[in-house]
């Protein structure tokens, strides 16, 4: 993957936010960086960095993506009142060594979302 500057700009937004936002809440941040800036290229970018595990894709029972800069093992809370991603400091160390003892397998990698409703929605 070569080097891009709306790539990049994408990536600091990201990395700027710990709010997980919507591909539309990141082509907002953008165009005020880069009025120019498109939203197919940042569908794109988004694409590309998923794909290559630069960035993490969360989807939610509220029929819209989430987007995280922050690629370290962690898992992630979605309220099903008003759509809010949020991080979980829960431990996920463990868990793959748990699954290739049950299957005999190795594991490559994991993900894991929680549902509920948040504490204002609650």
């Amino acid at each position: 993957m070569g080097y891009s500057r709306q790539r990049e700009m994408l990536l600091s937004v990201l990395k700027d936010t710990k709010s997980h936002p919507t591909a539309n809440a990141i082509y907002e941040e953008m165009r005020k960086r880069d009025p120019k800036v498109s939203l197919g290229t940042v569908y794109r970018n988004l694409a590309l960095l998923t794909e290559s595990g630069i960035i993490l894709r969360i989807d939610t029972e509220h029929d819209s993506v989430h987007y995280d800069g922050f690629t370290h093992p962690h898992y992630h809370f979605v309220c099903n009142g008003c759509g809010e991603v949020s991080d979980l400091s829960i431990n996920p160390i463990g868990i793959e060594a748990e699954v290739e003892k049950e299957t005999g397998g190795s594991v490559a990698g994991h993900t894991l979302v929680f549902y509920g409703k948040c504490k204002k929605c609650k």
